[in-house]
């Protein structure tokens, strides 16, 4: 037996002498061997893939998925606040010579007007502080003013102007139609009537109305007369609380008038010493205060006359913060041969407030300007030229307001738009049936004045789903927003509520949307001037609509995709990668959730460009669920995929994987299907992928 082993042995031996005299020293031969490594591993939860949105955890761990976003802002302020570049001094020169502006203001009272009635007078008188049925009131006077200008002017030949009219009527009845204004003047002894209108309009009761008049151009003398005439009155509708102080108020300002040439007494006395009232017409607004953030007051004044001018200009009721005036003292030097004399000055007002409401405090969108303005010369009236003349030009340049207040008219603003909506923008594709939502519209008002806002639509698209249209009674119905209060500024948050019991909200949130398409109207003092000028706005003020949901996850899923990117890279199993032939790739899967998936898993380069898919459409099954339909066991799923040579030397430039799963619920417990299931916070699926290689080893022999 010992002689058949050692002949055996020395054969083998012989053998392999034989093999190795007969290959060349180069030659090698090799054997597979097999290695079990891991190579990769995820975790599909909603709380690790959730960026935009926030998840909360409830008292029973279930999940609610939170969103907040602004729909819509825009900023009513920056359309308030507007204050165009305006000239608010005086222009004097022989091409435009801005003569004095006549100031009027007519009050009549009920009383006053009932005293020259028979009759009815003493009926109205007799019933104060009473209601009564008001007649049609003939009133008949004509009132009459005049100004006088002659100790700057004698007269001059006018190219334009015009008077502006603001009537207030705070009788409880209403003027007719008909009332007659009417500029004239008296030139060598003929009355001339410069202009005339008669109001067309009637004026409501405790209503107001502004007209323009413009002035025929023509010789005209420091000597002009305002009339009113025909005021009538409407008969009320029914009994109406008397109040005998009511009156009809009056304000006339006749100004801008240019003139081409002019007989004046510039020498030796004062040009202009006025401090008058310049009032503009934003529409409807009608502002009692601005603070200016930042602007400019520039002065130019050119003076052709041979003697130099002395100004003071003041804007009334101007201060900067440390209850300065805002004053300007200016000193132009007289013409002379090498042309006239002049100054420009730009003033800074940044900081200061600047009171609107007029020298007498009861107007709006008016500045107050002093201007006083001497010459030194011979005092005799003299006839001014276009050769021999004096321009004075103040104007605002450039206002921000830092804040502003009055009554600031009535808006209305509609804005059709879409609006990014990446709420669920976690869930790729899919649907989701869903059993309650909770959406609230927020509207954040930073400006000090009331109003509206109307959805008239609202629709969410997405790009697998299609579009879904909201149906509420919330749409076309409109929503009372409530105004900011100041001091300090505090915005007024308005809110309202999409749920299931209002609206399909759960159903347009379910089809996934990435974008909601909607149609808002806004609109501002819907009452008008109800706060009696007491509105507000700062520079920054708005309006912003804002999204807030709420979404419980308990759900019913239909294709509801769910992906997340992890590194692959065969270099990082600590294995020679060159040596690896081919293998099996496992995916083992441990889901813990109540619903089922399909998993995919697709292997790209570092150019994101797809290699090779690893596992496509491979079912995963349901965790297992106790009779609460609550996960008690997550289900382990493990596919496997073999991967030839070929594949493998593909994989083997791989640096990422896509790990998709579409879940749709079908759960392991029969009394779960078609129930809406909750998501807790230890869901989650864990993916592991590992390989068992053949790695071909060489051996040199």
């Amino acid at each position: 037996m010992k002689f058949i082993k050692g002949l055996y042995f020395a054969c083998l031996v012989a053998l392999l002498i034989i093999s190795a005299g007969s290959c060349k020293k180069s030659q090698s031969s090799g054997w597979n061997t097999q290695l079990l490594v891991p190579i990769a591993t995820t975790s599909l939860s909603l709380q690790n893939l959730i960026t935009d949105s926030t998840l909360k955890i409830n008292a029973d761990s279930s999940l609610t998925l939170a969103y907040q976003s602004t729909l819509y802002s825009f900023n009513l302020a920056d359309e308030i606040v507007q204050i165009p570049d305006t000239s608010i001094g005086q222009k004097f020169n022989l091409d435009s010579l801005s003569l004095p502006n006549l100031h009027l203001n007519f009050t009549e009272s009920l009383g006053e007007m009932a005293q020259g009635l028979s009759g009815i007078g003493n009926l109205i008188i007799s019933s104060n502080t009473q209601t009564a049925t008001v007649p049609a009131l003939n009133i008949g006077t004509a009132f009459s003013y005049g100004f006088d200008a002659s100790n700057l002017f004698d007269s001059a030949i006018l190219v334009s102007g015009k008077a502006e009219v603001s009537a207030l009527n705070n009788l409880p009845v209403a003027i007719a139609a008909g009332t007659i204004l009417t500029v004239s003047d008296t030139i060598d002894g003929v009355e001339r009537v410069i202009q005339s209108t008669v109001l067309t309009d009637s004026i409501g009761a405790h209503d107001s109305l502004y007209t323009e008049i413009p002035l025929t151009p023509g010789k005209i003398s420091s000597h002009m007369r305002f009339t009113i005439s025909n005021v009538n009155t409407l008969a009320s509708n029914g009994p109406v609380l008397i109040d005998t102080s009511n009156a009809i108020v009056l304000r006339v300002f006749v100004g801008f008038l240019r003139v081409s040439e002019a007989w004046a007494k510039f020498p030796n006395q004062s040009v202009v010493n006025q401090t008058n009232d310049v009032t503009f017409n934003f529409n409807d607004r009608k502002f009692t205060y601005i603070e200016a953030r930042s602007g400019f007051l520039h002065i130019s004044i050119s003076n052709s006359v041979p003697q130099p001018l002395y100004l003071q200009y003041t804007l009334v009721g101007a201060f900067n913060k440390l209850g300065q005036p805002l004053t300007e003292y200016t000193t132009v030097s007289a013409a002379g041969p090498l042309g006239p004399g002049v100054v420009d000055t730009l003033l800074d007002i940044t900081g200061y407030s600047i009171n609107l409401t007029g020298k007498n405090g009861n107007n709006f969108n008016t500045y107050t300007q002093q201007v006083i303005t001497n010459l030194d010369s011979t005092g005799q009236t003299q006839h001014i030229t276009l050769a021999d003349s004096l321009n004075v030009k103040y104007e605002l340049e450039n206002i921000k307001p830092n804040y502003i207040k009055g009554y600031l008219g009535k808006d209305t603003v509609t804005n059709v738009d879409s609006s990014a909506f990446s709420f669920l923008s976690i869930f790729k594709s899919g649907s989701l049936n869903l059993q309650s939502v909770n959406m609230n519209f927020s509207v954040s008002n930073d400006i000090g004045e009331g109003g509206q806002i109307k959805i008239n639509s609202l629709s969410a698209y997405s790009p697998v789903n299609g579009t879904k249209t909201l149906s509420s009674t919330l749409l076309n119905q409109p929503l009372n927003i409530k105004p900011a209060t100041d001091f300090p500024l505090t915005p007024a948050v308005t809110t309202y509520s999409l749920n299931n019991s209002n609206s399909n909200i759960k159903d347009l949130i379910g089809i996934l949307p990435n974008q909601l398409n909607y149609n808002i109207s806004v609109r501002t003092n819907v009452n008008g001037n109800n706060n009696q000028y007491r509105e507000f706005a700062y520079l920054q003020s708005g309006l912003t609509v804002s999204l807030d949901a709420e979404i419980p996850l308990s759900l019913i899923a239909n294709n509801l995709v769910l992906m997340d990117t992890i590194g692959f890279n065969l270099a990082n199993t600590n294995t020679n990668i060159n040596g690896i032939s081919d293998g099996v790739i496992n995916v083992i899967a441990e889901n813990g959730y109540p619903i089922g998936a399909v998993l995919t898993v697709i292997v790209y380069d570092g150019n994101w460009n797809p290699l090779d898919t690893l596992a496509f459409d491979k079912t995963i099954t349901a965790g297992a669920t106790d009779v609460n339909c609550k996960v008690n066991q997550p289900a382990q799923s493990v596919l496997q995929e073999y991967v030839d040579e070929a594949r493998m030397n593909k994989l083997k430039q791989g640096q990422h994987a896509v790990v998709t799963a579409n879940f749709s619920t079908v759960g392991g417990n029969p009394a779960c299907n078609g129930q809406h299931l909750k998501i807790y916070s230890n869901y989650t699926i864990g993916i592991t992928l590992s390989a068992k290689f053949n790695y071909k080893v060489n051996t040199k022999l």
